[in-house]
């Protein structure tokens, strides 16, 4: 699986507790030549680990350690590494198994862990660099929802999408053998119905996992859906050009990237105000160690951070030491970032990723204070 398709539904079930051992394989992979060779011996040596550190370890039953063995066995024909991308997440527990592609620009690193609970962080943190986005493309004959992640759309087909218009007269239906011979009210109003239930499909998906959405479709068509819809506020950008309701994903994911990136900056400048006004109003942490407090304090609305901030630290009474060299070892952390991430979303902080550089006076860290 992708991290696009990780919504919270699947999150929470994925970071309830588990007998022990949960185990949790994490590693870097190539998404190119000749670099992607390497990958399916590295996951191998880590499945052997795996395999001894059961083996070796006196609270797994017999029992646990035959039904481990075979999941973890069955891992290395799973994993799809033609199609890899910047890092392998493998999460096993008697009776489940799960594979994650991870997408990040920060670099993954290897891990193993055996525990009550299952290493979600690197998942939570590659989801949220990635951005997930709907793209709903409207045309008269079909309406398409796209699910999105970086460059990469997948093709909805849950919430009733994708949608066709109902035909319920001939003469007058959207569409219908006569469309654009029988201009009038009645066609007016079809089209209207017909973008009320797409809205409503819609409705559904943003109910399930609320992300923001880009329209595609002609000018007119795009522009009434906007007027009906319930959501205006999560339509954050438009492509107004049509014939593309049978494109191709990677050519429509081509052609809405220049509306993605100028989205992209308006939510970092807008990101970057907030942050502004609220170190006006003494509403504002800066630095990991107080932003870090405040966070697990639950104080915070809003978490910046740099897109490649990584360290390591060892947490010392609530406080953050950082680990010389920045070298992970015994007691710490090898990066207190994606933990800081993960307990901000416990406790309801929205967080966002800005470019590099743009917190250089804080520490690469900051967060707008509720209070």
């Amino acid at each position: 699986m992708h991290t696009s398709e990780l919504t919270p539904a699947v999150l929470e079930g994925l970071r309830r507790p588990r007998p022990y051992p949960a185990i949790s394989l994490l590693m870097p992979t190539h998404r190119h030549r000749p670099e992607t060779a390497q990958d399916p011996i590295r996951l191998r040596n880590l499945l052997d680990e795996a395999r001894k550190r059961i083996a070796d370890d006196h609270q797994v039953g017999r029992a646990e350690r035959i039904e481990l063995e075979g999941q973890l066995d069955l891992v290395a024909s799973d994993v799809d590494f033609l199609h890899a991308e910047d890092g392998l997440l493998v999460l096993i527990a008697p009776g489940e198994r799960h594979i994650w592609q991870l997408s990040s620009p920060v670099a993954v690193q290897e891990r193993l862990v055996l525990a009550n609970t299952f290493l979600t962080r690197n998942l939570v943190a590659a989801r949220l660099y990635a951005r997930p986005y709907w793209v709903l493309v409207v045309s008269e004959e079909t309406t398409r929802l796209l699910e999105g992640s970086g460059d990469r759309l997948v093709p909805v087909e849950r919430h009733g999408f994708p949608l066709e218009p109902g035909i319920p007269d001939p003469q007058d239906a959207v569409p219908g053998p006569n469309i654009g011979s029988v201009p009038g009210h009645q066609r007016e109003e079809r089209m209207r119905q017909y973008l009320r239930s797409v809205d409503a499909a819609l409705d559904k998906a943003l109910h399930q996992e609320h992300r923001p959405v880009f329209l595609v479709g002609t000018a007119g068509t795009v522009t009434l859906l906007a007027e009906l819809s319930q959501h205006p506020q999560d339509l954050v950008g438009r492509l107004d050009r049509a014939g593309l309701d049978k494109a191709p994903a990677h050519e429509l994911a081509e052609r809405l990237r220049p509306v993605i990136d100028d989205y992209k900056a308006r939510s970092t400048a807008a990101a970057l105000e907030q942050l502004g006004d609220a170190r006006g109003r003494r509403r504002f942490a800066g630095g990991l160690d107080e932003v870090w407090r405040a966070v697990n304090e639950g104080r915070g609305s809003l978490l910046l951070v740099e897109e490649h901030f990584q360290v390591a630290a060892r947490i010392e009474d609530d406080h953050l030491v950082l680990a010389e060299g920045g070298i992970a070892s015994d007691g710490v952390e090898e990066d207190v970032v994606d933990q800081l991430i993960e307990t901000a979303l416990d406790k309801e902080t929205e967080v966002r990723f800005v470019p590099d550089d743009s917190l250089s006076d804080d520490g690469r860290v900051a967060l707008v204070l509720r209070y």
